[in-house]
């Protein structure tokens, strides 16, 4: 994922989070986040976004996704769009700080080289 996107998705996910979500505690939740590795850390190891971006990408994704299920089930705007918000945006907040880039040797043209 390029660096502008990776950019726009953490500018999405905050301005949805703040809008969306008004409980106490919200800000606070998200001054900590942008000190951690969410917005750039892979969503998972080798499946799905499993590159840099991909757990904040995902989180959106399932964003679009419940706000889209909700409005074809409820109506627009017959559910607790709150509740969608924290449930979706915050759904793999474990996963931040869990995937680290670790290198390892691999033989290139009888080299030896480290990839990550």
């Amino acid at each position: 994922m390029d660096q502008e996107t990776i950019k726009t998705n953490k500018e999405t996910f905050l301005m949805l989070a703040k809008e969306d979500i008004k409980r106490d505690g919200i800000d606070a939740l998200l001054s900590w986040l942008e000190t951690t590795d969410f917005f750039s850390a892979p969503a998972s190891a080798k499946y799905h976004l499993s590159e840099e971006g991909g757990l904040c990408a995902h989180s959106l994704n399932v964003y679009e996704r419940m706000v889209r299920l909700c409005d074809s089930e409820f109506g627009e705007g017959g559910y607790n769009q709150e509740s969608i918000a924290i449930i979706s945006l915050f759904h793999d907040l474990c996963k931040t700080e869990t995937y680290k880039v670790e290198m390892r040797n691999v033989k290139e043209n009888g080299e030896w080289v480290q990839k990550p």
